[in-house]
């Protein structure tokens, strides 16, 4: 029987709370498309990546309480007595814990014992310091080598290998004849064998001789090691507690910080990392990054956009990494060069099918990115399941209260998650602690209302709106040609005066100072005095001070002072402006010739001769050979074909509850869908002829594959529908609807293969 067919059995014995208490735990068996019945359940509740996923999730007790059941198994006590496993762990009382566990159906009581699937039996027990059964080091040896073992400790002897097996395997398993022969040892093979029975069950070095090896208390490994078998450590151990138990959690201390004042941090948090990630969006669309060759992002160019946007190192690998996560940075592949040419690295662009979204909506885009990434494969995304962990141990604090120290909360952290596989867990702790405190779903230690809502899985919507409302939308403008912003800007407000003026400081307040090259940044942009005064108006909390007001009109008037034709290239302008310019020293490279008063021609490109000439400190502007003037803007990009839209309400997480009363009002099992049963039932319904194109959407459904199909009801227009997962009732075809996240229930009869289109992937 296997586990499966195990498990089905049970499942089949659970009320209605029991199974809806299982599927809490088990969140992975919900995944869409729903199971249709218990047999499904049960199926993927045996799948070892599902068991993966619940094991790493348990606490430390529960870890302890399972390795003892399993020990139980290896040591041929299985089915587990209750008992046994109190007292290898020291323990008075187990019941609960193993409860736990049956919940989760990673184990089942049968009265006073406990039963272990087949997948979850393991014969290494390294973490609690044990090496190999004794049964699995005998069971590589030679009947001589048996018999001589046999003979050191007085057993019986036969001539049948099996019997002299079973014989050394029932002496080891007897702790107390173990210890009496133990007794008999010389002192220095004692010493050696307590050394090791504490926690060292393999050691390198030691030559295959000695009392120990003659009596089988240790055994020469094929890797040239010295191996203590579980039995023989476990009986040095003592009869008292043999395995390690941690039923209690680390003791740690709370503080309060505040609720007041966190949220005001998640706020200033949250608005700082739209500012950055729009700010990166908006390099990318003007000019897309370089990456190292190997696709990935360098440190320069994390410290040279740290620069220019003004956040730290930090924010910006986190706005980097969240901004490609979610789409909105595509990589691009650069193409194969040219014989004798270096290969262009490839580089990082904005996603011209994608839309951005409008603030509120962007961050709760980066939020539920970075809270429920695509998993990695192959692998387990230990990041994302330290940063859960993290949020819902704080979350059960008061709001407002945080632990104290960063050590306790680690600590804390890995009692509650001691399976992730991290050799340094303290650093993944740390980084999602920064992570989370950069994208204000944590703040000053304390877990924000972003950060509940992302663990309650509703009420984000609201959170986030109200987070990014608290952006301020005015600046205060001083008449040091300064404009300051006390508190987070907007995303408008930000961007407005990131183009006119150069950001100097941020923290409590961002400053941002004006000067003429930066103005002249602006009308390089297309601006005009009139239209940037007004939209700075619009966002001053007073009158402009008329040190501005002068320095936009003063350099407003002094732009297009010299216009650069791109004709190869001609310099037009006030004649007493192009004499200046024809006998500039500095220009001479230009090799700039008066054709008229107004008029000079240069040797350079135009793009060269305003740069040069603003290099000298002329303000010029570039012109078309029709005279209208060139924007240095961004190329226009075509319109975004696809928008990021916020999830429906019936898009949350699954209802265990819900489910499991659709769960146990179906069968319990049903028939599977036979190799070319589909084909065979459409051929029916179209007499027989078939085409290829149809048998293999039917094949390709068969296998699992989404086909796009129409379907015709009675009296209602034909609807495509992308179907997956079959299964065949007589007539009926039932089927997981992909565009409704449902199952449906299809008439063959009115399934028009014939106008199906090709099949579609998931992706």
């Amino acid at each position: 029987m296997t586990t499966a067919d195990e498990l089905l059995g049970r499942l089949t014995r659970l009320n209605a709370d029991e199974l809806a208490k299982l599927l809490a735990h088990r969140p992975d068996v919900l995944e869409e498309p729903w199971p249709r019945r218990l047999d499904v359940v049960a199926a993927r509740l045996a799948s070892p990546e599902s068991i993966d996923a619940a094991l790493l999730r348990l606490p430390l007790p529960l870890v302890q309480v399972m390795r003892a059941v399993q020990l139980c198994y290896v040591l041929g006590e299985g089915p587990a007595p209750l008992a046994e496993v109190a007292r290898l762990l020291g323990a008075t009382d187990v019941e609960s814990y193993v409860d736990e566990l049956a919940e989760r159906s990673l184990l089942w009581r049968e009265d006073d014992k406990v039963v272990l699937p087949r997948l979850l039996r393991r014969n290494s027990f390294q973490p609690e310091g044990l090496g190999l059964p004794v049964a699995d080091l005998l069971g590589e040896l030679g009947t001589p080598r048996l018999a001589k073992l046999a003979q050191a400790n007085g057993l019986p002897h036969t001539e049948r290998k099996r019997d002299l097996f079973l014989s050394l395997l029932d002496f080891f398993r007897d702790a107390d004849r173990v210890r009496e022969r133990f007794a008999t040892a010389p002192g220095d093979a004692r010493k050696l064998l307590l050394d090791m029975a504490e926690g060292v069950p393999e050691v390198e070095g030691h030559a295959p001789a000695g009392w120990a090896f003659e009596h089988g208390f240790l055994f020469a490994t094929y890797y040239g090691s010295v191996a203590m078998p579980i039995e023989v450590a476990l009986a040095l151990r003592g009869p008292g507690r043999q395995l390690p138990f941690t039923p209690e959690e680390p003791e740690y201390a709370v503080t309060h910080v505040g609720t007041e004042s966190g949220e005001a941090a998640s706020s200033a948090a949250a608005l700082r990392l739209l500012d950055r990630v729009s700010a990166i969006l908006d390099m990318a669309a003007a000019e897309p990054f370089p990456l190292l060759k190997d696709g990935t992002i360098g440190t320069r160019l994390i410290k040279k956009v740290a620069k220019e946007t003004g956040g730290t190192p930090a924010e910006i690998e986190l706005a980097f990494d969240l901004a490609a996560q979610t789409g909105l940075l595509l990589a691009d592949e650069p193409e194969p060069p040219r014989r004798g040419h270096k290969t262009p690295p490839p580089t990082l662009g904005i996603n011209p099918e994608l839309a951005r979204p409008e603030p509120a909506l962007l961050y709760r885009l980066l939020v539920t990115t970075w809270w429920d990434p695509v998993p990695p494969e192959f692998e387990t995304d230990v990041d994302a399941l330290v940063r859960r962990a993290l949020v819902r141990l704080l979350a059960r604090l008061d709001p407002g209260d945080a632990v104290a120290d960063v050590g306790q909360l680690v600590r804390l952290v890995q009692w509650h998650a001691p399976m992730l596989p991290a050799d340094d867990f303290a650093a993944y702790v740390r980084a999602a602690l920064t992570e989370a405190e950069l994208l204000g779903v944590v703040a000053h230690g304390a877990v924000t209302a972003a950060g509940r809502a992302l663990l309650a899985g509703h009420g984000l919507v609201e959170v986030t709106d109200e987070l990014v409302s608290r952006a301020r939308t005015t600046a205060l403008f001083g008449t040091d040609l300064t404009a300051i912003v006390p508190g987070s800007p907007d995303a408008r407000l930000a961007a407005l005066l990131d183009r006119v003026a150069d950001r100097e400081t941020q923290g409590t307040a961002t400053s941002w100072r004006f000067s003429p090259s930066s103005v002249r940044r602006a009308f390089d942009q297309g601006a005009t005095a009139g239209e940037l005064l007004a939209e700075l108006r619009t966002i001053a909390a007073g009158e402009l001070p008329q040190p501005l007001v002068y320095l936009v009109n003063d350099v407003a008037r002094r732009h297009g002072e010299a216009q650069v034709i791109d004709v190869a290239s001609v310099v037009v302008g006030d004649a007493a402006v192009l004499a200046e310019l024809a006998a500039h020293r500095k220009l001479a490279k230009l090799g700039l010739r008066a054709v008229a008063p107004t008029v000079l021609t240069s040797t350079v490109d135009a793009a060269g001769t305003v740069n040069a000439l603003r290099d000298a400190g002329y303000a010029p502007t570039r012109h078309a050979a029709d005279g209208s003037i060139v924007l240095p803007a961004r190329e226009q990009q075509s319109a975004p074909k696809a928008a990021v839209r916020d999830a429906d309400p019936d898009e949350g997480p699954p209802d265990p509850a819900e489910h499991a009363k659709r769960l146990l009002a179906a069968p319990a099992s049903g028939p599977g869908l036979l190799r070319g049963q589909l084909a065979r039932a459409m051929s029916d319904r179209y007499a027989g002829r078939l085409t290829t194109k149809q048998q293999q959407l039917c094949w390709q459904l068969e296998a699992g594959l989404p086909v796009d199909v129409l379907y015709r009801e009675d009296g209602a227009e034909p609807e495509h529908l992308v179907i997956a997962y079959p299964e065949l009732d007589g007539d009926l075809l039932d089927v997981w609807s992909l565009n409704e996240r449902t199952y449906r229930r299809l008439d063959l009869a009115r399934l028009d293969l014939a106008q199906a289109s090709t099949a579609v992937s998931f992706a």
